[in-house]
């Protein structure tokens, strides 16, 4: 596949991401350091769901999805750009957080700005508190997500690349 290289890629910056394939870093260091059975492209990929800033919505469309008390890992993306050779839209990772999903995601409609990315998609992966607490902090030890302050030491990028059925 072809690299694109054009301003306005990731986060701004000039993008290195390859349309269609998840960044590898992540599963090496899970795999060298955990048993988990988790990798990168089931936390990008599992459970997608979406809102909208609270200025264009209701409070209400949150308990629309059929979350409930399911407790994991979730990330927040927004659609940064469309790729026309390969039909996938290129998500920029927002944010990425642990705990019980259906609370978590309502505190960041009703407490978060985002008004500038006005939708917002999410992904989330079931899994105990224990493993999701490792996962949440090798994904800030791995990735610069712009919108976690705390422990958020990484260097690369949270991309990932979903189909017009996933943004559906």
């Amino acid at each position: 596949m072809r690299t694109s290289r054009k301003k306005g890629g990731c986060f701004g910056d000039v993008c290195y991401c390859k349309c269609g394939q998840v960044n590898k870093s992540f599963d090496r260091f899970l795999f060298s350091e955990t048993r988990f059975d988790v990798r990168l492209t089931q936390l990008c990929h599992s459970n997608i769901g979406w809102f909208t800033n609270k200025e264009h919505s209701h409070s209400h469309m949150i308990n629309d999805w059929s979350v409930d008390d399911k407790e994991g890992v979730y990330i927040l993306w927004h659609k940064n750009e469309y790729c026309v050779e390969h039909d996938l839209f290129h998500m920029k990772g927002l944010y990425v957080g642990k705990g019980r999903i259906q609370k978590r995601i309502a505190d960041h409609f009703f407490k978060k700005e985002f008004s500038d990315e006005m939708l917002i998609y999410f992904t989330y992966l079931e899994l105990p508190n224990r493993i999701s607490k490792y996962i949440e902090q090798l994904m800030l030890d791995t990735f610069r997500i712009p919108y976690n302050k705390n422990e958020n030491t990484g260097k690369e990028n949270l991309c990932a690349y979903f189909t017009q059925t996933e943004v559906d």
